[in-house]
């Protein structure tokens, strides 16, 4: 068998000339490096480290990193390390230290510091972006609850500028609302909104909050007007009921003369609940007018109407916008009529006249064939609806019904007491009559007599009450 031949003298073995070449690349490596490398000893005195390494002036953060390690014998990897740079620059490091050994001794730590200053700045600028096109609110602030950040949407939604906010204590500002469900804006109102909360960190202690929030006005509205809804219907099943079962009641208020003319009597609706409870119509008619069960209910109040007017009382019937707008109406009224026996110039309807003006046409219809029956017209809540003097001069109505809202405060307010008197004027040069509705006291009682007011209403001269008990 051939032996190799041995070395030349003087010449290195093909072994050590491997391993000179290795360490002379391991060298060249950790001097040209574009990251930072070291070695750290056990009682943490820089032993090694490159060029790039010692041009970093954050060094002493790295050597409590490098405790940690020796301590533990686990690596710590890629902690950020800020470095202020020139002109209020940051640069960034992420640091990395691992325990060193030989022979099973740790004797050290190696370092490795890698420059993502200009990653760092990219996530930075995506963040930024990001927020300033969130249609999310954003806003940062300090422990002690004092704005410091907003982003646009937050602006927007808010009317505070970032500046303006700034410093600002935010449970004063923005999150002075009693309820902790709605944000206030510069302006002082406020609007709903759904929100969450995020502490911000710094070491061990809290240093501050995130809130991100957004406007639930819209869902909110949503909300409400699906409850409303829901109601609705709930409310058309009952008036359903109390219509088969008969729980749908009239009662009766008394209009009284205040310079001669006959006594009458206003037609209320009520229902009674199952528990024997008075429901007033402003609860369930809405929806009865909604989904088609109005025209149903002018038919039973116009049937009773006729037939108390048959017993030689004098009535006044109030009527829906949607029956006077049907053609059917006119003939129930003349049926009703002509099935009680009873005296047309006994019945009043009552149409108010903001439901007049939405179909005016409609509504002179009906009014000249109620006038054809023998009947009489009575336009309600009168002064509200802004109806032109040369469409009411039209209409063949014999009572005028001053709104309540001008009777109120009669006696203390000038503008009501001009109004009243300008509606009198109006129906007496037209040849008609006045009722005053919501006449409380005496006094408002008295002055409306001197103004010339033909009628009056109200709690002062008799509650509503059921037919019977007014009888």
């Amino acid at each position: 068998m051939t032996r190799p031949a041995p070395a030349a003298a003087g010449l290195p073995r093909c072994a050590d000339v491997r391993a000179l070449a290795g360490q002379e690349a391991l060298e060249a490596l950790f001097a040209t490096a574009p990251v930072g490398l070291g070695l750290v000893d056990r009682r943490l005195r820089w032993v090694r480290l490159n060029e790039a390494l010692a041009s970093i002036t954050a060094l002493p953060r790295v050597l409590p990193l490098c405790l940690h390690a020796l301590d533990t014998g686990q690596p710590i990897l890629n902690q950020e390390i800020p470095e202020p740079g020139p002109a209020g620059a940051t640069q960034t490091w992420l640091a990395s230290c691992y325990p060193v050994g030989v022979d099973a001794e740790l004797i050290g730590v190696g370092v490795v510091l890698v420059d993502v200053t200009d990653q760092h700045h990219q996530a930075d600028e995506f963040r930024s972006t990001v927020i300033a096109n969130m249609t999310e609110g954003l806003y940062i602030a300090d422990s002690e609850g004092r704005c410091n950040f907003l982003n646009p949407a937050a602006e927007n939604m808010l009317g505070w500028s970032e500046q303006e906010l700034s410093g600002k204590l935010v449970q004063e500002t923005i999150q002075r609302q009693e309820p902790d469900d709605a944000f206030t804006r510069k302006d002082g109102s406020s609007f709903p909104v759904a929100y969450s909360a995020t502490p911000l960190v710094g070491g061990s202690d809290s240093s501050g909050l995130m809130v991100m929030f957004r406007d639930t006005t819209d869902q909110t509205a949503e909300q409400d007007q699906l409850r409303r809804q829901l109601d609705a219907f709930t409310w058309v099943g009952r008036t359903r009921d109390a219509l088969d079962e008969g729980r749908l009641v009239l009662y009766s208020q008394p209009i009284v003369p205040l310079a001669g003319g006959e006594p009458s009597e206003e037609l209320l609706l009520r229902m009674v609940g199952r528990e024997g409870e008075i429901i007033r119509p402003a609860t369930f008619l809405p929806a009865a007018e909604k989904y088609g069960l109005i025209g149903e209910i002018d038919q039973q109040v116009v049937t009773q109407a006729a037939q108390l007017a048959a017993r030689g009382q004098r009535v006044q019937a109030n009527l829906s916008a949607l029956s006077v707008s049907s053609p059917v109406l006119l003939a129930l009224i003349e049926h009703s009529l002509r099935e009680a026996n009873a005296d047309p110039s006994n019945l009043v309807f009552e149409i108010t006249e903001t439901a007049l003006m939405k179909d005016f046409e409609a509504g002179e219809t009906f009014a000249r064939g109620v006038a054809d029956l023998g009947c009489d017209l009575a336009l309600d809540d009168f002064g509200t609806g802004y109806g032109s003097f040369t469409r009411l001069k039209r209409l063949p109505a014999k009572y005028l019904k001053i709104d309540i809202e001008f009777v109120r405060d009669f006696v203390s307010s000038s503008g009501s007491r001009h109004v009243v008197e300008a509606i009198t004027g109006l129906a007496r040069r037209f040849g008609q009559q006045t009722i005053a509705e919501g006449v409380e006291d005496y006094e408002t009682l008295a002055l409306l007599g001197d103004t010339g007011v033909d009628f009056a209403q109200g709690y002062h001269l008799g509650h509503p009450a059921p037919l019977a008990d007014a009888a």
